[in-house]
């Protein structure tokens, strides 16, 4: 399958037998869910997924095939399965096995019950504890998020705000936080980002360029420019191209945050400062009249 992802890992598994139980359960997301289903033609093959095509010979020694392609009043030999809560297909048995190889292509059947509702299946592929296990690392998920945002600087509440595309520099830090907290429950993928990833700083001074005009978009082509410089076709490129420029990037940054640069500025000179021997004071000359002794 494209995309592999993990409930198709899991389901890997359970079809090469490397559980134990090799039974597959269909869950409904309705209670009373039931719903006729058919091999679903694959457009790129022209033959119907996951049906192994088989001579008029090589039926008449088996016990068992899946059944395709009839028309008219012959098309009621097309095999049918009724998919509903509870349903089951047990890989060791031969029919069932067969039966699941086309079955698990359907669109009305999701993998897990994660990607049901993401999408548009009505039924999706059940295993024990698996979604107990998921809902469990999701809260794990919201848990850390919202530690990042309750153990942050009020002050630098407006710029994590910022970086999820919002502007809250004129909000209280108490009602940032609540925004904050709401969006590391929704979505505390987006909120790990902005305090785990190390190029944030780099993405916050772009962000505030844009903001002050420093950095102009333009909007026929796109071009991103920082005074004459070109960064970039997009904010993406012109992030990327400040991460491998520091010289450009330093400059950006005394223009954007002046009064942080100077402070620092200070601080270096104070502390050279306190490392330089104290210069000797000029001896004075002798007053006229007076001879040294």
């Amino acid at each position: 399958m494209s995309n592999f992802k993990e409930s198709d890992r899991e389901i890997d598994q359970l079809e090469n037998g490397t559980p134990s139980d090799k039974v597959i359960e269909i869950k409904s997301i309705y209670k009373n869910g039931k719903r006729s289903i058919q091999p679903a033609l694959d457009a790129s093959s022209g033959w119907w997924a996951g049906v192994e095509r088989l001579s008029d010979e090589a039926k008449s020694k088996l016990d068992y095939y899946v059944t395709v392609g009839e028309t008219g009043q012959d098309s009621r030999l097309n095999t049918t399965i009724v998919l509903k809560n509870g349903l089951t297909f047990n890989l060791a048995n031969n029919r069932d096995a067969i039966n699941w190889a086309w079955v698990k292509h359907c669109p009305e059947l999701a993998m897990s019950l994660d990607d049901a509702q993401k999408g548009k299946a009505e039924f999706y592929v059940h295993m024990e504890g698996r979604e107990s296990e998921r809902s469990n690392r999701s809260e794990e998920t919201i848990y850390e998020a919202t530690k990042y945002v309750m153990e942050d600087a009020t002050t630098e509440y407006a710029n994590r705000a910022l970086l999820l595309g919002f502007d809250m520099s004129h909000e209280k830090p108490a009602s940032i936080k609540q925004f904050l907290i709401g969006k590391a429950k929704k979505d505390p993928k987006a909120i790990l980002n902005i305090y785990r990833n190390k190029s944030m700083r780099i993405n916050l001074l772009f962000v505030k360029a844009k903001q002050k005009g420093v950095v102009t978009v333009n909007k026929a082509d796109g071009v991103v420019k920082y005074g004459a410089t070109i960064l970039g076709v997009s904010d993406d490129s012109a992030i990327a191209y400040l991460q491998q420029n520091e010289d450009i990037l330093e400059l950006l940054d005394r223009e954007i945050n002046p009064q942080f640069n100077s402070a620092k500025a200070e601080e270096v000179n104070v502390l050279e400062g306190a490392t330089k021997p104290a210069a000797k004071s000029p001896s004075k000359a002798p007053a006229k009249g007076t001879t040294k002794k």
